[in-house]
């Protein structure tokens, strides 16, 4: 089965850095959720972020597709993230339905409870810059910017408070960018 993975949809550039000779996958935001007819900034890419979990006890990463509740009602917007997050403990036996990496580091479909789940754990967040593409298309973000003028090199600033749960809740680190207009 195929699974439709939501995303956040930004106007943003994907920066790619080495650091300590690792590459480095920083994705700029310069809009969160724009408005469909809202044109798009010089400079910038129309994207789409993806947020996983963890499994309990391991960093293996889960990229989940909708959760299906104890009830049987399914929620396949990114919200249910928040839902897990907030409400996962109290409803163990709900399931989530979406992609893991196997041994041989191919994503392949899969169904868990939630009790399965890391939930103190950060997400883990991918960008993607077409959502019809499968799990392993994307990037995996190790910073979040932020343009601010006056500044000259990146430097590690404390995330926005009016972010999204995704974003406030992603592994990846936030980041001051200079401003290069």
């Amino acid at each position: 089965m195929k699974y439709k993975i939501p995303g956040l949809r930004i106007y943003g550039k994907i920066l790619v850095d080495k650091v300590d000779g690792r590459p480095i996958c920083t994705v700029r935001l310069d809009q969160i959720l724009p408005k469909r007819d809202e044109p798009l900034p010089a400079g910038s890419d129309r994207l789409w972020l993806r947020f996983g979990f963890a499994f309990r006890g391991t960093e293996n990463p889960l990229l989940p597709s909708f959760v299906k509740n104890d009830t049987g009602e399914e929620e396949h917007r990114l919200r249910f993230l928040e839902w897990v997050y907030n409400d996962g403990d109290r409803y163990p036996r709900s399931e989530i339905f979406g992609y893991e990496l196997d041994h041989k580091g191919n994503w392949v479909d899969m169904q868990c409870f939630i009790r399965e789940l890391e939930l103190s754990h950060r997400f883990y967040t991918w960008v993607v810059d077409d959502l019809k593409g499968g799990p392993g298309d994307g990037l995996r973000v190790d910073r979040l910017g932020i343009v601010q003028d006056g500044i000259t090199e990146p430097m590690r600033v404390k995330r926005p408070a009016d972010w999204l749960l995704p974003l406030k809740r992603s592994q990846a680190t936030c980041w001051a960018l200079p401003f290069k207009g």
